[in-house]
Parts: C-alpha cells; structure tokens; sequence
C-alpha cells in the first residue's frame, strides 16, 4: 500500500468510530473510514461550489453544503 497524505486525522477517525460503537478500531478501519469520509466529502463540497456558482457566488455557503448534502444523501 502506497503512502498517503491524510486530510482527516486517524486519531479524530478513531475517536468517531469508538464514541459510535465502544469498540476498538484496527488501522485498516481508520484507513478506509478516511478515504470514504474523504471521498463523501469532496462530492458535497463539489456540489456545493456549483450551487455557489449557480447562484452567482464565489463564496460556498453553509446553506450550499447543507442543500449538496441533501441532494446526495440518496446516494450514500
């Protein structure tokens, strides 16, 4: 497996996933939590830029991520 620069924290993934469960979190978890946090992510923020856009805005707002959010919730 190739190095990978984390934008999300293992510590701050392992912390999600034990305050939702009580359970321990093997490294392989944490790893593929991040990539899939990661990647849900950048698909709201990508939709919220183009509802920005849309908008004739340069500014992503919080009600653009909330409504990207919920246009994709469907697909989760």
């Amino acid at each position: 497996m190739g190095k990978r620069e984390n934008v999300l924290p293992f510590a701050t993934i392992r912390k999600l996933i034990q305050d939702a469960t009580g359970k321990r979190v093997s490294k392989d978890a944490k790893i593929t939590s991040a990539q899939v946090l990661e990647e849900v992510t950048g698909k709201i923020i990508h939709k919220a830029k183009l509802l920005a856009e849309n908008s004739g805005r340069k500014t992503i707002k919080a009600k653009d991520l909330n409504l990207a959010y919920q246009q994709i919730k469907g697909e989760l």
